[in-house]
């Protein structure tokens, strides 16, 4: 806790790479210099039918020993969605960090981010670069954001790999009354559905490079089997996954569409 303010990890996972998960908390946890005060960790039953017993058993003995550790179960698969389960659980002081489940981060990256967030208190931080907001029509293109401090509104999209401090979360990102339309719309991409709501609400995001991280066990886990590839697939209308997405949560919300519309020009 810095200044009042827990740290809060928040972890997603699915049966090919639950094996580094483990490794990943434990980094966390050892590695970091400044320590967070809980991880949760949010899995789908349909996923582990057998729960517990389904998981590899370094995960179950650091869960077991450490009680700063939580693991919850969700009786429906979300996708990436399942990791922003988090308003659950949070406070309007807590600060989220959205932490992949198989990546060995940099040592002070959580020091880093929170010394950036005392600066300013109310932005989103992405620990890496993401995209400027510009698009060919309705297909998202991917220019690098330079890394920008201060922060910036409307600049630039977030990506998986952010903190949120959760009194700067618009509450329609996690209103249960959109559950079934962020569902409908994006069914995998938290980012679709996130990114046009900090943009309706004019939410600060900082860019810091961290990169990606270093991936834990490269023999299990390969880029081509992740939720991202299957994202950027082709679908029959010549449209990314991620293209349509975007349009079916713009679509629903014809207020955020328009400021789309007006701040980037979005699919002209």
């Amino acid at each position: 806790m810095i200044n009042g303010e827990r740290i809060i990890v928040s972890m997603t996972s699915y049966p090919k790479r639950i094996i580094n998960v483990g490794k990943a908390i434990y980094f966390l946890l050892t590695k970091q210099t400044v320590e967070p005060d809980e991880i949760h960790l949010w899995l789908a039953e349909p996923e582990f039918p057998n729960k517990e017993k389904d998981l590899p058993n370094d995960l179950k003995q650091i869960i077991e020993v450490c009680n700063n550790i939580f693991l919850h179960w969700l009786p429906k698969n979300t996708y990436c969605h399942k990791r922003h389960e988090y308003f659950n659980i949070a406070k309007d002081n807590d600060c989220i960090f959205i932490i992949d489940d198989d990546t060995y981060y940099a040592n002070n990256l959580i020091e880093a981010v929170m010394n950036w967030h005392k600066k300013y208190p109310n932005a989103i931080i992405s620990y890496n670069s993401a995209s400027i907001h510009r698009y060919a029509g309705k297909h998202i293109l991917y220019p690098d954001t330079p890394m920008c401090q201060p922060p910036k509104v409307n600049f630039g999209r977030i990506n998986g790999n952010s903190m949120f401090p959760f009194k700067v979360v618009p509450k329609a990102v996690y209103e249960k009354g959109y559950a079934e339309t962020r569902d409908r719309c994006t069914p995998i991409c938290d980012e679709s559905w996130i990114t046009p709501w900090l943009v309706y609400f004019d939410v600060p995001i900082i860019w810091l490079n961290f990169g990606w991280g270093t991936e834990i066990n490269r023999t299990k886990v390969r880029m081509n089997e992740g939720l991202v590839s299957q994202t950027h697939k082709i679908e029959a209308n010549g449209l990314e996954r991620r293209d349509n997405w975007l349009a079916n949560v713009l679509d629903a919300f014809p207020k955020i569409k328009e400021k789309y519309e007006r701040l980037f020009n979005y699919g002209k």
